[in-house]
């Protein structure tokens, strides 16, 4: 049976919901703890900047930064799908984060498995567009 592709876009729009509501405030420590389930335990990725960074460091982002940005909105549009298996996904979007001090738009290209039915990110690459 192949993977659900519209169960992997969503889970992209889902966890960037979660992303926005961590960051800026208006979640609580239920969304912090649904946003993390979205990661295996092995994810990895890489910033826009060129960082590496571990599944532990993502989780220390998201909890040292709630609330921190009240007035963040993100937006998640282009999604296009690279390739895909039976139980993986490679596919890219376009990330939009709008606050008062400015636009940061990125590309990203992400690696989502299916395991029992949910999807789990494994892989992201994140590159500045603007």
């Amino acid at each position: 049976m192949a993977l659900n592709t519209e169960l992997a876009i969503q889970s992209i729009h889902t966890m960037h919901v979660l992303i926005e509501k961590v960051f800026n405030g208006t979640g609580n420590e239920q969304d912090l703890i649904a946003l993390n389930s979205y990661f295996t335990d092995d994810f990895e990725m890489v910033g826009a900047a060129g960082k590496r960074i571990s599944f532990e460091q993502v989780k220390g982002l998201f909890a040292n930064n709630q609330g921190k940005m009240p007035d963040i909105k993100i937006e998640i549009y282009d999604e296009e799908i690279l390739i895909q298996s039976d139980a993986s996904i490679v596919l890219t979007y376009t990330e939009k984060h709008t606050k008062e001090s400015g636009v940061l738009v990125r590309r990203s290209c992400a690696l989502i498995e299916e395991r029992d039915g949910k999807m789990l990110w494994r892989y992201l690459q994140e590159t500045f567009l603007q």
